[in-house]
């Protein structure tokens, strides 16, 4: 017997799972807020919200994965993505970090994938202004 293909979520599945915002707290920050999974099915979401809303960003854009429930390979994917775009067009980003599944990857990646962090949402706007 073969293997099954996995099939991936609709659109509406998809945004069950993972909530993407995006305000300007002012105009030097632009932030992204990012709650649930972030994984192989969610990923595409989260790329299309955050590179999206990058070319509209203030200076620097903080990403806040504080309540972030799982984050998988595809969510690092989607942050090396908008970091090497913020960087092509002068901007910053930084990551609000905490869950341990973020951490964990983040620290598993290593030097190859380091990101500016902050350990709450008040530290990373802040700096930025």
């Amino acid at each position: 017997m073969a293997p099954s293909r996995a099939t991936l979520p609709s659109a509406p599945e998809a945004a069950a799972r993972l909530r993407v915002s995006l305000t300007s707290p002012s105009e030097a920050v632009t932030l992204c807020a990012v709650a649930g999974e972030v994984d192989f099915y969610t990923a595409d979401l989260f790329r299309d919200r955050l590179i999206g809303s990058l070319s509209a960003a203030a200076p620097m854009v903080v990403i806040d994965l504080s309540q972030v429930t799982f984050f998988g390979v595809a969510g690092l994917h989607v942050l090396i993505e908008a970091r090497t775009w913020a960087e092509h067009t002068d901007r910053r980003v930084r990551l609000v970090t905490g869950p341990r599944c973020v951490d964990r990857l983040l620290a598993v990646a290593g030097d190859v994938v380091a990101f500016d962090t902050a350990t709450n949402l008040a530290e990373a706007v802040l700096d930025a202004a």
